[in-house]
């Protein structure tokens, strides 16, 4: 208990730090959102009159104090741009991002785990040295080339989908699922083969332990040993590495939407941000900073878990 006291407030200081720098950014870049809505041939009188109606000339303190109090009551502010609340503007787009990401994960795990089984147990064999190879090519490419690579392939030549046809959740859940497939494979692949080389090198320095030739002396199989003993240990370093590549998912689920025509969180942070709609972007990086904290306090939960050793 006094763990999860420990991390949840840890949780709420790191939130409060993000949106701290995510409200005071908006100070330091040049621009005036007045000016932006007016447009430049606009009157400095017109121009105070909208930054006195949109508030912008209280004191820094005093709106940062009444953006969080409107935030935890959950009124994010209303969007410069289109004049609507930004919990309505983003409200349909956090569910795609979502899914994106943990889709993205869901083939990060289904390629390395058994990719990392099979290289070890054939080390140093034809099956090791392929993977090796592939891993070492697929670090190196970025996700959005990757994404580019298959809407030529598979969306020019082979025609398995429309480029930008996306298919919304509310019409059809399958639709939807379906189009994403590629974009999260063009998201986990790089990270995949990261994680494959960890888990190697990991599961390799396990199965050279004193406690798994005790197994294998007892008749057990090789197989055997490697998933029923060294799995459990040679895990533990890879949970650290997915949790710190969550952060680093969801940047590229940002580039990845705009490759694929998604419209997700990311396109809507690159617009807001061109258009200087302030309020959309702070709501945006801190519920994105609220997923990837909570993510990471889940990922020590689970260190803990797999090994009572092991003190936060």
């Amino acid at each position: 208990m006094k763990f999860v006291l420990k991390k949840i407030t840890g949780l709420i200081i790191a939130l409060l730090i993000v949106s701290m720098l995510a409200f005071l950014a908006f100070e330091v870049i040049p621009g005036d959102p007045a000016r932006s809505i007016l447009g430049t041939e606009a009157t400095e009188a017109k121009v105070q009159a909208l930054r006195e109606e949109m508030g912008l000339n209280r004191p820094l303190p005093q709106r940062y104090g009444q953006w969080v109090k409107d935030f935890l009551t959950g009124d994010m502010g209303t969007s410069y741009s289109y004049q609507v609340p930004v919990r309505e503007m983003i409200g349909d787009k956090i569910p795609i991002t979502i899914t994106l990401a943990v889709m993205a994960f869901f083939f990060i795990l289904l390629f390395s785990i058994p990719i990392s089984l099979l290289s070890v147990r054939y080390e140093n064999r034809f099956v090791d040295r392929f993977f090796l190879i592939l891993n070492q090519v697929t670090m190196s490419i970025p996700p959005f080339f990757i994404g580019i690579v298959f809407t030529f392939l598979f969306g020019l030549m082979f025609q398995w989908f429309t480029p930008g046809g996306y298919i919304s959740y509310t019409e059809s859940v399958s639709g939807f699922l379906g189009y994403l497939v590629l974009p999260s494979i063009a998201i986990a692949l790089p990270k995949a083969a990261m994680t494959t080389k960890m888990f190697r090198n990991s599961l390799i320095t396990e199965m050279r332990q004193d406690y798994v030739r005790t197994a294998l002396s007892r008749g057990n199989s090789p197989w055997r040993v490697l998933v029923r003993h060294a799995l459990r240990n040679g895990i533990l370093p890879i949970i650290t590495f997915l949790g710190m590549a969550i952060a680093d998912m969801i940047a590229n689920s940002i580039v990845i939407e705009q490759v694929f025509g998604i419209p997700g969180l990311g396109r809507t942070l690159i617009s807001s941000i061109s258009k200087r709609d302030y309020p959309v972007v702070e709501a945006v990086i801190v519920l994105i900073a609220v997923v990837i904290l909570v993510i990471n306090v889940i990922v020590d939960l689970l260190y803990q878990k797999l090994d009572k050793r092991i003190e936060i």
